[in-house]
């Protein structure tokens, strides 16, 4: 299935990415094959029921970016988030494959300051960006769980010598390096090199053309962040910037989202929650806005089913396993369904019956290969995870169903309590990897699990407030007459 979405780059239909399964012998339908479309990271819808992948959307386009005098000086450039949104965005920095006339050249670790490390990540977002440099495969002597409270003055990360990406060429700074795509599937650049062309006074015909550019970018992310809001992240926000723009913005005199946010009046990174967004400038990123206000009724569940997966409960019956063969007393399975979906199913309908039957039948499967001696390195952070995750899910399913209206909530505080939902169902997910269950860095996550905890009870009384605020609105207080 990902085969095709790398490597497709026409446009094509659900019709032809069924057909390219079935053949392929996928057990799948024509309605799980849209739906599935209409999820994926790799795959943006266009007009009539049409689709393209990001490597047909992004291979080939141009983009470019400035070296620092930093990298000047050390003769070595670092790519951190200048490549985005035109690679994989599952793929990190470290692993992408710079081709110059032809060749391949080779990365090396080289010594950066701190400072240029969070300049070159920043759009990863805030909550990603120490992660991306701390994870970097050149990086041999920080942990991310090591960095408490001071963080290093620098740090080694995976660089590309600019001798060898442009031989018989000096780079200088205010020289421009222009990239395209040219393998979207195996993360192959190609590189050139530009010269600065203004020198003095004279300002050039090309830098009067990149500010052009620039405004031209400013005037599209406005009109972006009126039709798909905050999406998902800044790398989302980029890829309808120059999936939309592509003709205006994928030209070989571009400027850099580097520069472009340096310079912007109109457009800053913005806090969102625990996150980071590019926003309008001295303007808080709501919740709610034009790009979803029609459905924010049921902004709080949809969100819920999209995030929630199946490894939620196999945690929750895999804590509860655990329990049982120490000799603890556990909860039945009925009590189990309050905790994983609290306030959601009634007692006794039909999909409260139809969930216990399955967790039953997932119990049954699970205990016939459970191995407690396996699990014990990983059970007290799960049971850390599932216990916060029931706290946050219980209030916003609180919220969800209380039909009070989301726009009065405090739309931060909203936005923090929703991310907390989708990292521990993350987290969960990581847990339950048996996979890299050995290697599972348990002190990172303990650490993180423990800032979560505090920010959510930083956050539930003001949202748990809001709720009964509101709900007393829609008593009328009655006297008797004597």
């Amino acid at each position: 299935m990902t085969k095709y979405l790398k490597l497709q780059f026409d446009v094509f239909t659900a019709k032809d990415f069924y057909t390219y399964l079935k053949k392929h012998g996928a057990k799948i339908t024509k309605e799980q094959v849209t739906e599935f479309l209409y999820s994926s990271d790799f795959v943006f819808s266009l007009v009539n029921q049409n689709f393209v992948t990001r490597a047909g959307a992004f291979t080939g386009r141009w983009f470019s970016f400035c070296p620092s005098m930093e990298e000047i000086k050390k003769n070595h450039i670092i790519l951190g988030h200048r490549c985005m949104p035109f690679v994989n965005p599952d793929v990190s920095p470290d692993s992408y494959i710079l081709v110059s006339k032809g060749n391949v050249v080779e990365s090396e670790p080289v010594n950066f300051s701190m400072n240029q490390a969070l300049d070159t990540f920043a759009m990863f977002g805030e909550g990603y960006v120490l992660p991306y440099i701390f994870n970097d495969k050149a990086n041999k002597i920080f942990s991310l769980a090591s960095i408490q409270y001071n963080l290093p003055v620098s740090v080694d990360l995976t660089a590309w010598p600019l001798d060898k990406l442009f031989e018989n060429e000096t780079v200088e700074f205010g020289d421009r390096i222009l990239c395209r795509v040219v393998d979207w599937n195996n993360n192959v650049i190609e590189v050139f090199l530009q010269k600065n062309d203004t020198s003095g006074f004279v300002v050039s015909a090309s830098a009067i053309r990149r500010e052009e550019w620039y405004s031209q970018v400013e005037d599209s992310l406005l009109t972006i962040f009126e039709r798909h809001g905050p999406a998902a992240s800044i790398e989302a926000q980029l890829s309808y910037l120059f999936l939309e723009h592509q003709d205006e913005l994928c030209v070989k005199n571009c400027g850099s989202m580097e520069e472009f946010i340096v310079n912007s009046k109109k457009i800053k990174f913005q806090p969102y929650g625990l996150e980071s967004r590019l926003w309008k400038n001295d303007s808080e990123v709501p919740y709610v806005g034009s790009w979803n206000i029609q459905a924010r009724n049921e902004l709080i569940m949809s969100e819920i089913a999209m995030m929630f997966t199946p490894f939620v409960i196999d945690a929750f019956i895999e804590n509860q396993l655990y329990q049982q063969e120490r000799g603890k007393e556990i909860q039945p399975l009925e009590k189990v369904i309050e905790s994983i979906f609290p306030n959601i199913l009634t007692e006794g309908s039909f999909e409260w019956r139809f969930v216990l039957l399955n967790l039953e039948k997932r119990f049954d499967i699970l205990k016939k290969s459970y191995n407690s001696f396996r699990d014990f390195p990983v059970a007290e952070i799960r049971k850390h995870c599932i216990d916060l995750f029931s706290q946050v899910s219980q209030l916003l399913c609180e919220i969800g169903s209380s039909e009070v209206p989301v726009e009065t909530f405090p739309q931060q505080e909203l936005v923090v309590l929703t991310q907390l939902y989708g990292h521990l169902v993350r987290m969960i997910e990581e847990v339950e990897n048996q996979l890299v269950r050995d290697s599972l860095p348990v002190e990172e996550i303990s650490m993180s699990l423990e800032g979560m905890e505090e920010t959510f009870y930083e956050i539930c009384d003001v949202l748990k407030k809001t709720v009964e605020t509101n709900r007393l609105k829609g008593f009328e207080i009655v006297t008797e007459k004597d």
